[in-house]
């Protein structure tokens, strides 16, 4: 019983707020398989029964290159709409489509039947795939992992109920007529998803239409290829099975035409073969035997399952050339390649590096699927014109022999594969570039479990640690003896692997190893120690870290268990006492920078807002700063108040407040957009500048939010004025520069203002239009090159809108028209080298205030000795010594 009731929460997991979504994507997956198990065997029996059996592989070759252009087509198309606009587009083409079959069908003519069977196989592309693309878009991944056995259920339960309507009606009605019933399957499979989209937990308005292919170009895929054995074995496992698959389809159907010469009988018969038993018999091979055959007889057995079937298949059908026993091999062919075959291919992707896997998926689903069955229909014809004497009528027992021999040929193939498989993983594990959880199956290969087995044994220490993780996500596999093996390996890799892992799988046999490990003077290093305090307060949480045992660590001497004791209070967050609370704020003014590191991480685990202040306060520390805006982030938008009030309060170092634009743009929440809005204009340059990043950030991370437009279009104007001015202070300043002087360094400090400044210009671009556009302009304007300056003016005089190019286009004007658009735009007179210096030492910049004074100095402009004496008055150290080396020099 126990067995059963695991088995059905397998199958019916559905939580409270699931419940509606779930029954009617279900529904919608039960109609459109419905509707396509009617068209299949209907548009096959038709065709059959008015064509010759050597019209078939025309057949094929035209359905593999049209059908293959509409689908990638239809791709290209839908992936730039939403996929709601797509659902509605191919529901209303599809009905379409039916109702003008069905009217054409009554003429007889016999370029329709071509029309239709091409047809048909575009439905099952588009429909089935849009149907598992609205799945994905209305659960999370979560819900999809519990939720999708059901939605595969209903999908057979659809192709098995269409399957015995067609067979059941046919003989009652035209078989055109069927057609008419497809209708109203897809009209009731568009209303379960208007249902699904009403929802309020689910929003399809920023999902497309199709999943956007990973990119690939042929000449990449060919270099692959050629530089790796594995992926040719591959390629050629994946031609075999479709020649195979069609030579198959062609001897079914032709005995099946043979057999049936009515066509209503015959459309009964594939109706239930395709829909009912094929279905059938294919669900309990995935679902009950595919997880056992890969775990017993590895990669290479699985893939040698589907040409043994076939080889035997068509040997029995080689001796009795008989309907029954080529549906015996169809049925062996069909149901292994939706089960074993398909589980053994995506296996055998696995060891290859991810951009290559990617890259290689991408051109099997977009170019082989059909390049493949193409080719296989060639070699039916080629099969055909040479070795049947007459074609309208083959042998069926020299066809089965040609198909056993090639199942043979694929078996050594399938052998040959598992080798390969099992040397490219060695030489990836090898890397530590093995990536399981790539892979789109859930089972694992009995040559891989033990291949991570012997690396655990004799690899090492980072190959050891590396299989250890690797076989923990294996179902089912039972790493105890392994974790309890490394625990006390002598390299800390090894044992500080052994308890994460044995912390994630909830292993509890290693509590009294790791006590042992917290103890004072026990071997190993910080990364064991504080795996092992995770293990335990995991799997042991009332266990030997306890309220004494903290106390006593954040009392420590030792810097280490001080930040220990810091790590157990912020693992401990939700059980968060007065005890830890103390300590924990002792432990955030400890001087050691581990140890406040630790300390505010801690802080932000637990979330109380009464260690806002202290970490705010490490903020300064630039050793602990990185893990102070961390734990900030880890607080969330409810403290973006307080972090706003830090950014405004001059009172507050600078070096803190410099730091809060990157504690909110961790913060993805339109309350970080608008306190960061409220500073765009702070007067502090390097603090403008990460305002202006934080925003850039969050524009990227979370392009939902909404930027203040008015405020950033006000700013671009206040920093184009900026700007002007600069140029205005600029201009005098070279005339009276001379090389290896102040007055030179001066003039490449204000130039480099110029230009920090239209790159903040240019980021607030990239808050109001395409940033990746802004960016690409900005690059171009920098680099001065004339060929590509023209055409990034001309972007942007077309991008911008009247009031923002009004100011910043003049901008990006040749220097001798700098000062005229700046006494017209922003009425900046013209300056004296005298009047520049005085606005620069009046300007609040440090750094332009010394390099100022220093050039007053060197050029004898005693006028400004007063100026230069209040500078010093109210400045640093180093400012106030260059005024005093510039009044004596005056003086």
């Amino acid at each position: 019983m126990r067995t059963i009731r695991l088995f059905w929460r397998g199958v019916y997991d559905v939580r409270p707020g699931e419940g509606v979504r779930t029954l009617f994507m279900a529904l919608h997956m039960t109609c459109v398989l419905f509707a396509y198990y009617i068209l299949k065997p209907l548009s096959q029996a038709l065709f059959l029964s008015k064509f010759d059996i050597d019209q078939l592989p025309i057949l094929y070759v035209l359905i593999a290159i049209v059908g293959g252009v509409l689908a990638y087509a239809y791709t290209r198309v839908a992936v730039r709409v939403s996929l709601a606009s797509a659902v509605n587009w191919a529901t209303g083409s599809t009905l379409v489509c039916l109702l003008a079959i069905w009217w054409m069908l009554r003429f007889n003519f016999d370029w329709m039947l071509y029309v239709f069977n091409i047809w048909v196989s575009l439905f099952s592309i588009v429909t089935v795939s849009q149907g598992w693309l609205i799945a994905a878009n209305i659960f999370t991944s979560r819900e999809a992992k519990r939720l999708y056995g059901l939605l595969g259920l209903s999908a057979v339960a659809g192709a098995a109920f269409g399957g015995t309507f067609t067979a059941q009606l046919a003989r009652m009605v035209e078989s055109r007529d069927l057609l008419l019933a497809t209708a109203v399957m897809v009209v009731l499979g568009y209303v379960c998803f208007r249902v699904v989209a009403a929802q309020k937990n689910v929003n399809l308005s920023k999902a497309h239409g199709s999943e956007s292919d990973e990119e690939f170009a042929f000449k990449d895929i060919v270099a692959g290829i050629r530089g790796h054995r594995h992926l040719q074995v591959i390629m050629a496992i994946i031609t075999i099975t479709f020649i195979v698959d069609l030579m198959v389809q062609f001897q079914f159907s032709a005995m099946a035409k043979a057999a049936f010469s009515d066509k209503k009988e015959l459309t009964a018969f594939l109706g239930s073969f395709y829909g009912l038993y094929l279905n059938l018999i294919t669900f309990a091979m995935q679902f009950f035997l595919t997880a056992m055959i890969v775990r017993f007889f590895g990669v290479g057995g699985t893939l040698q399952v589907m040409p043994v079937l076939i080889a035997i298949a068509a040997a029995i059908t080689a001796f009795v050339p008989h309907l029954t026993a080529a549906a015996a091999m169809r049925l062996s062919e069909a149901a292994t390649r939706y089960s074993f075959n398909r589980t053994g291919t995506e296996l055998l992707y696995v060891p290859l590096p991810t951009e290559l896997k990617n890259r290689t998926k991408a051109f099997v689903d977009i170019f082989m699927d059909r390049f493949g069955r193409g080719l296989g229909a060639l070699f039916l014809m080629a099969y055909t014109a040479l070795f049947e004497s007459d074609p309208k009528h083959p042998n069926m027992t020299r066809l089965s022999i040609v198909i056993g021999g090639i199942a043979i040929l694929w078996f050594l193939l399938s052998a040959r594969a598992g080798k390969e498989y099992l040397n490219t993983v060695r030489r990836r594990l090898e890397s530590r570039r093995l990536d399981l959880d790539g892979a789109r199956i859930t089972v694992a290969g009995s040559e891989t479990v033990s291949l991570l087995e012997k690396t655990i044994a004799e690899g090492t220490p980072r190959q050891a640690s590396y299989a250890l993780s690797l076989l923990a996500d294996v179902p089912g596999y039972d790493v105890g003896p392994h974790v309890e093996a490394l625990a006390r390996h002598a390299a800390d890799e090894c044992r500080s692997g052994a308890y994460e892992i044995a912390a994630k799988v909830r292993y509890a046999g290693l509590v009294e190893v790791a006590a042992q490990v917290l103890e004072p003077g026990a071997p190993g290093g910080t990364r064991t120690r504080q795996a092992a305090l995770a293990y335990i307060l995991t799997v042991a949480p009332e266990g030997p870290v306890n309220d004494e045992w903290i106390r006593w660590a954040a009392a420590a001497p030792d810097p280490a268990r001080r930040a220990l004791a810091a790590n157990a209070i912020g693992l401990r967050a939700g059980t968060h006492s007065q005890e830890d609370g103390a300590a924990l704020r002792r432990l955030l003014d400890d001087p050691d920078p581990l140890v406040a590191s630790e300390a505010c991480r801690a802080a932000g685990q637990v979330g109380d807002r009464i260690y806002f202040e202290q970490i705010a306060r490490r903020l300064a520390d630039h050793a602990v700063r990185g893990r102070a805006i961390e734990s900030l982030a880890m607080y969330g938008a409810r403290v973006s108040g307080s972090l706003g009030d830090t950014l405004l309060d001059s009172h507050t170092p600078l070096v803190v407040r410099r730091q809060i634009p990157r504690v909110l743009r961790l913060i993805r929440d339109q309350r970080s957009v608008d306190v960061l809005a409220g500073s765009l204009g702070a007067p502090d340059l390097p603090l403008r500048l990460a305002v202006v990043k934080a925003l850039n950030r969050l524009r990227e991370s979370a392009p939902e939010l909404l930027m203040p437009k008015p405020a950033i279009q006000q700013q671009i104007q206040a920093e184009a004025r900026y700007c002007f001015e600069l140029h205005a202070l600029l201009a005098p300043l070279r005339t009276a520069m001379q090389p290896a002087t102040a007055s030179s360094l001066l003039v490449r400090t204000v130039d480099h203002r110029v230009r920090q400044t239209m790159e903040r210009i240019f980021r607030l671009l990239g808050l109001l239009y395409p940033p990746n556009e802004i960016y690409n302009a900005y690059v171009a304007l920098e680099s001065g090159v004339a060929d590509r300056v023209s055409p990034a003016h001309d972007y942007l005089d077309s991008l911008l809108t009247r009031e923002i190019k009004h100011i910043l286009m003049p901008l990006l004007d040749s220097r001798d028209r700098l000062l005229i658009h700046a006494r017209d735009l922003c009425h900046i007179a013209p300056k004296s080298v005298e009047s520049a210096l005085r606005d620069l030492l009046a300007s609040g910049d440090s750094w332009l205030t010394m390099c100022a004074i220093a050039a007053a100095a060197e050029l004898k402009l005693k006028g400004l000795s007063a100026e230069i004496a209040k500078a010093g008055e109210s400045a640093g150290q180093e400012t106030v010594a260059v005024a005093k080396a510039a009044a004596a020099a005056l003086a």
